[in-house]
Parts: structure tokens; sequence; C-alpha cells
């Protein structure tokens, strides 16, 4: 039996849900496409179903003092592997929302496995319902090993996807790299790209840098091998004699030793968005060194850096060129370890401000590319498109006179609760007022 929406006939609502993340983890970027959805879709309300821990972290992000945005209050369970019980939370929150606000288009800000099998019903519950799922770092599970156990490969990344081979289903990836890797990987179901946006009230302004004696270095984001801190500390310990401070921004994800450790400044406590920030404004490198599972996955981190103005001292990665071809320098991009360990016993090289300013220029170059103004158009043609065409960067006919933004591109929406399926109250609970940059 379909399901029935409870309006009785379309609205021009669009549902944004976050079905996977509870509290503070990707507020930062969705955030950021809120805003962009918002401009996108002029005339439109927008009902954005997360949890309300999750929905204050984007307070805390946007800094908001008004808006219009309407919040849906749901149930998300914690990270725990693949279950029938996570596949009918997801369904309760998303067929509820649909269910409430009749949307012709629904929009999932993440996706685990689970996710795609949840779709596939919802399509076929709705049958004008149009869905667009973003990806992460999921992708990475297509690529290596795979169960054997017929009972786990009937519900992991790859079924998933299968499962989400649907003309109304749109699956979103956030770095043009991804889908030209996914595409290579043959994993059934076409990808867009919606570029990763910046918050732009979180932008650092352009300043000249002045270095001092000392270089801060900084690992930023979670510590995992995967994302390179076991070649940070590698480095660190190489270039302990040299005029450089190491510190990590972000908490310790995997596990290291006392002794791996040493001479690493490190925050005593789980860092605050306010504070994560201030203290990646304290460094004057950021250090990356993503290994080959990161090839399918965005990087909020790299991203955090671009809105600092942060250049980067890492090892090459089909992103980091990527970008670098795209934006020019960003910072120091080295083959291998060794060759970045030598980058080290040359800080001279280091202190190049007209290097450094060069690569200010490029980082400010694509934060302005990746704020919410400059997504908009390109989420425009794909809503009023539902047969596009491969990802460019088209004009759009979304007028600003209609926008629920200020012309000088600040959020001008505000959060209601709305705490069950039959009435909504209102409860400011934020807004977002931050100049975007020109797209």
């Amino acid at each position: 039996m379909r399901a029935k929406s409870t309006t009785g006939q379309q609205s021009k609502t669009i549902v944004v849900v976050e079905p996977t993340y509870r509290d503070a983890e990707h507020a930062p970027v969705n955030a950021a496409m809120l805003q962009a959805l918002s401009l996108a879709c002029p005339g439109h309300g927008l009902v954005f179903a997360a949890t309300r821990e999750h929905c204050q972290a984007i307070q805390d992000v946007t800094g908001a003092t008004a808006s219009a945005l309407a919040f849906r209050e749901i149930a998300v369970l914690p990270p725990g592997g693949i279950s029938l019980r996570r596949m009918r939370a997801q369904w309760r929150a998303i067929a509820g929302a649909v269910r409430q606000h009749a949307p012709q288009t629904a929009v999932l800000l993440s996706s685990g496995p689970e996710t795609f099998f949840v779709c596939r019903a919802l399509v076929t519950a709705f049958p004008s319902l149009r869905l667009f799922v973003i990806q992460h770092g999921g992708l990475a599970e297509i690529v290596g090993w795979r169960s054997r156990d017929p009972r786990r490969r009937l519900f992991d990344y790859r079924s998933g996807l299968v499962a989400a081979t649907h003309s109304r289903i749109y699956l979103i990836v956030l770095e043009e790299h991804i889908k030209q890797a996914a595409c290579r990987s043959r994993t059934g179901p076409h990808f867009h790209v919606w570029p990763h946006p910046l918050p732009p009230n979180e932008h650092a302004p352009c300043i000249r840098w002045n270095p001092g004696p000392t270089l801060r270095i900084a690992s930023v984001g979670a510590a995992k091998r995967a994302k390179g801190f076991a070649d940070f500390l590698l480095l660190a310990r190489g270039a302990a004699n040299g005029p450089f401070k190491f510190h990590l921004v972000g908490p310790l994800y995997d596990r290291f030793d006392q002794a791996e450790l040493t001479g690493i400044e490190r925050p005593a406590n789980r860092l605050g968005r306010a504070e994560y920030l201030y203290e990646l404004r304290r460094a004057d490198y950021a250090f990356m060194s993503f290994k080959g599972t990161y090839d399918l996955t965005a990087s909020g981190s790299l991203l955090d850096c671009v809105g600092q103005l942060k250049p980067i001292i890492a090892t090459r990665t089909p992103l980091l060129e990527t970008l670098a071809e795209k934006y020019g320098p960003i910072g120091f991009l080295c083959p291998d370890i060794d060759a970045l360990a030598r980058l080290l016993a040359a800080p001279e090289r280091l202190r190049d401000r007209a290097a450094y300013s060069q690569f200010q220029h490029s980082l400010d170059t694509m934060r302005r590319d990746r704020s919410p103004a400059a997504l908009a158009p390109i989420i425009h043609r794909h809503f009023i498109a539902p047969s596009f065409a491969p990802d460019h960067v088209g004009r759009s006919s979304v007028s600003s006179q209609h926008r629920p933004w200020t012309a000088g591109g600040s959020w001008d929406g505000s959060f209601v609760t709305d705490q069950d399926s039959q009435s909504a109250r209102s409860s400011r609970i934020g807004s977002a007022r931050g100049q975007t940059a020109s797209p």
C-alpha cells in the first residue's frame, strides 16, 4: 500500500533530513547546505528534520538571530552498524516528515547503507517524491575487501547502492574527484556533484602573514591513521630540533602510545566549534596525508583550512591535485612522506612570504567558490531538471527579490519546533546572519 500525505496535495515545501548524525558532527557543512538550498529555492519553505542537539549545533555554527526555517525534531540512533532497527528508525523519521508536509523533493544530508533501502521504500510509497541523497565518506566501502557472508552482503553499502538505482533517487557527492573515482569503480548508479560548501560567517580575514620564530604545524580534525596522523607523528619526531611546534587540532580517534605523542600539543578536552577554529587560526600550516580510502571521501577538515586560509603541507592525493589544478597552489604537495621530511629540513622554504601569499590567494578564491551562494545555482538547476545532464556551472533563474536571504547574502530564516506531526509551535532556537561570498 502506498503511503498517503495528510495534506492531500503537494506543497511548495522541501524537506531536508539529517538521518545519521545526532550531535555537532557535520553541523558546519549542513548549515551551509541549508543556506544554499534556501537560496536555490525561492518561494519554497524548508523543513529541517534533525535532532534538537544537531539543530542547536547548526545554530552555534551560524550565530543566528532570526529565522524562517521550520524544524521537525526526529530521533536518530547512535552509531552502531547496520540493523533493521536503524532502517525502521530512518523510515519513521523521513516518512513522517513526507506525510506531514507532502514535498515533491526531499534532501538527505547524509546516508549509510541502510539509508539506501529506506530511500527505495520511500520512492515506492510516495510516487511523486524525488530524493537527493548526499554521500560523505561511505563510498570508501565500495572498494577493497567485502565480506563473503551473504547475510552481511545483503545489506552492505554496495547492495544499498544497487537498491538506490532509481529514476527518482539522485546520489550526490561533494567533490568532482569522488564522482570520477566512483564511476571508475562501476558501482552502478550515476553520481552528481554539489561541491562541499563552507559556512561563510566562519571565514577568517585575509591579512598579511608575518611568521614568528617558530612555525606552528597542525594536524586538523580527528587523529586517525587513515588521515595520516601516524605520518604527522613521524615528521614531528624527525623535526624535533627544528623551528617548529606540532599540535593536534581535534580529538584523538585511534589509539597511539604516549611515547608516540611526546612533543605534540593536544587539547585537554574535546574542542567546541569556536575553540576548534581558534586553534586552527593559530597554525601557520595544516598537515594532511590521506590514505587510499580517502580518494572517495570529502574532507571537512580540508575545507576548514580553506575557510581559515591555512596553506597545507601534504602528500599528493586526487582531491588535493584536483583543487590545486583548479584554484592554483594551496600549499606544499609532496609525493611521499620522505619528501615532506626534506621540506621540513629546509624551513626557509616554509617562511617564503610571497609563496604564502599566493597560497592564501588560491584558498580565498576557493572559499568564495564554495559559498552557499555559489552552490545555489547548481542545486537550482538540478531541482528544475529531473533528468539533468553531467554537472557544470551555469546561470540560474533564482531571483534575488524572492530569496529568504538579504541582498548581502545573510540568512533571514528562523527555526520553529514541530514536536509532532499534528501541529507546530513556534520555538526560536537560532538563526544565521553572516556575509556570503559572491558566486
